[in-house]
């Protein structure tokens, strides 16, 4: 695991990262930064860094981001799906406001065969960005700004009701599976969650 400074990388931080990505494919690169500095931090993670700490750093946030990452890389390893010479099974938008759940997400489905088309924090970026790319399934957290989990899942399913939907959750009370249930949900995967658990789950709504 490798952690850089996003200050250190200015002005010519995609092409850096993109180099030292490319020089060093099973490095984890890990960038830290200020909150001001979210919408750098989210175009190095489509350069392909798999985390994000925000700076003042502290011990328990440090450690939260480095075994999420550690938990990527070893999905990476165990989980790759094996070469059929075939393009993507399906296509994927995920939306969640956690940058490095969204990478985990990111790594266990394209490791898998599926094809992530669009990333996005909020439930309004989350519709911008379904009605921009042509997607098969949608991930997506409960706890999303502008327009939360649920009610982003019923805009969806307004306009496309046939759409797989799986949701990622924290939150296991049986009002939230409920509510998650009745906006048009058909499974959802607590967090932290179980690489496995995902795939099948997602194979089973696509099927």
């Amino acid at each position: 695991i490798a952690i850089f400074d996003l200050l250190l990388l200015a002005p010519s931080m995609p092409e850096a990262l993109r180099s030292v990505i490319a020089d060093n494919p099973e490095t984890a690169i890990v960038m830290m930064g200020m909150d001001d500095q979210k919408a750098v931090a989210r175009e190095a993670m489509d350069c392909g860094v798999l985390g994000y700490m925000r700076k003042p750093l502290n011990e328990a946030n440090l450690l939260t981001s480095l075994r999420q990452v550690k938990t990527i890389m070893a999905c990476r390893k165990d989980l790759r799906a094996p070469a059929t010479g075939e393009g993507p099974q399906h296509r994927a938008v995920i939306i969640d406001h956690d940058a490095l759940a969204r990478g985990l997400l990111r790594v266990i489905l394209e490791d898998n065969g599926f094809e992530v088309v669009a990333e996005a924090g909020s439930g309004f970026e989350g519709l911008m960005a379904f009605e921009r790319h042509e997607a098969d399934f949608v991930c997506l957290a409960v706890d999303l700004p502008e327009i939360d989990g649920l009610n982003t899942v019923a805009c969806l399913r307004a306009v496309h009701p046939d759409l797989p939907v799986l949701m990622v959750t924290a939150r296991a009370d049986r009002e939230t599976v409920s509510a998650a249930i009745r906006s048009g949900v058909q499974d959802y995967v607590l967090k932290p969650f179980d690489a496995e658990r995902v795939i099948a789950s997602i194979r089973k709504l696509v099927a």
